[in-house]
C-alpha cells in the first residue's frame, strides 16, 4: 500500500478510534489496516498509536504526524478536485470555525440535509467562543459574527441578525408598559457579560435612540444561560434574533418593545485562501439560504 492510502487509513484510526471502522470505511479488512498501520510506523520509524484491546490512543509522535497527515490529504483532496473541474463531487475535510451559539441554533440543525447532498466530505465544526489562528488550526471557513479584526483574509458578508429584547411571559406582565423604555427596564435586566454590549445597552426605536446601563439582579456569561433566565422568569434579556426564535414561537418567550432592537450583528463568512475550496462554497451555498437572518 503507498504512504499516502496509509496515512488515510492512519487518520481516519485515529479520527474513530478503531481500527475495524477505519477498515470498515476503507473497504478493508482489520488485519489488512493493522498490517497497513504498522508498515507506515516502520517506514516512518516512529510509533504512532498504542493499542490495547480497550482502545487506541495516539502518541506524541502520532499526533504530530495526523496533523500533518489532515493537511497533506486536504492539498491531496484539492488536487483531484481541480483536476477534475466544478463538476465533480466536492471531497476531503472540511474545518468550519464559529461560535458555540451559533453551531448549535444555525449550524447544526442543516448539518444532516448537507451531508445527505454531498456524502464524501467530511464536516469538522470547530465551534468555540475565542478566537482562533485559522492557518495554524487548518480552518477552511469561518463563520464570524460581529466586527471583524482579520487581516489578510478573503471575506463575504452574509447579512444581519437583529438582537431582541425577550422575557418570560410572566415577566412581562410585571412591566410598566405605560414607562418610558429605560425606566421599565430598569432593575428588570439579565446581563450577558460575555457579550461584545457589556451591560451598556443601546437600543434603536422608531424615532429614537437611548443608551444606559443594564441593571438587574442576575449577570451570565453565555449566551445560552441568559436564555434559559429570561425563560425562569429572572428578566429581560437582549439576545440575537437567532438565539430566540424557537422560543419565542413556542410562546415560551415573548419580545419586549418589539419596535426596539440593540445594535444589529453582522455575519460574516471567511477564509485564508483566496479562492474557498469547493467543498467550502457548497457548504456555504448550501447554508446560506437557511439561516434565519433578518437582514441579506
Amino acid at each position: 500500500m503507498d504512504r499516502l492510502s496509509a496515512l488515510r487509513l492512519f487518520v481516519r484510526a485515529v479520527e474513530t478510534g478503531s481500527f475495524s471502522r477505519a477498515a470498515r470505511d476503507a473497504g478493508l479488512s482489520q488485519p489488512a489496516t493493522s498490517r497497513a498501520i504498522a508498515a507506515l510506523e516502520a517506514d516512518l520509524g516512529a510509533r504512532l498509536l498504542l493499542r490495547t484491546t480497550r482502545r487506541l490512543s495516539v502518541t506524541e509522535a502520532g499526533q504530530r504526524v495526523y496533523e500533518q497527515a489532515q493537511r497533506l490529504l486536504d492539498e491531496d483532496s484539492a488536487l483531484v478536485e481541480a483536476a477534475a473541474g466544478a463538476d465533480r463531487e466536492p471531497v476531503g475535510r472540511l474545518r468550519v470555525s464559529t461560535s458555540i451559539a451559533f453551531a448549535t441554533d444555525e449550524v447544526a440543525p442543516h448539518i444532516e440535509g448537507f451531508l445527505a447532498s454531498f456524502p464524501r466530505v467530511r464536516l469538522d465544526l470547530a465551534a468555540t467562543d475565542a478566537r482562533v489562528d485559522a492557518v495554524a488550526e487548518g480552518i477552511d471557513l469561518i463563520l464570524r459574527l460581529g466586527p471583524l479584526s482579520d487581516s489578510g483574509m478573503t471575506g463575504r458578508r452574509l447579512g444581519v441578525y437583529r438582537r431582541w429584547l425577550v422575557a418570560s411571559p410572566e415577566m412581562l406582565a410585571r412591566l410598566d408598559e405605560d414607562a418610558p423604555l429605560e425606566d421599565r427596564l430598569r432593575g428588570h435586566c439579565v446581563v450577558c457579560s460575555g457579550s461584545t454590549l457589556g451591560g451598556r445597552w443601546r437600543l434603536d426605536g422608531p424615532q429614537a435612540t437611548v443608551s444606559f446601563e443594564a441593571s438587574g439582579a442576575v449577570t451570565a456569561g453565555a449566551g445560552s444561560v441568559v436564555r434559559s433566565l429570561a425563560m425562569a422568569g429572572a428578566g429581560v434579556a437582549l439576545l440575537p434574533s437567532f438565539a430566540v426564535r424557537e422560543e419565542l414561537a413556542s410562546g415560551r418567550l415573548v419580545r419586549v418593545a418589539p419596535d426596539w432592537s440593540g445594535p444589529p450583528i453582522d455575519l460574516t463568512a471567511l477564509w485564508t485562501h483566496r479562492e474557498l475550496p469547493r467543498k467550502g462554497r457548497v457548504f456555504l451555498d448550501y447554508l446560506s439560504p437557511l439561516l434565519g437572518l433578518d437582514e441579506r
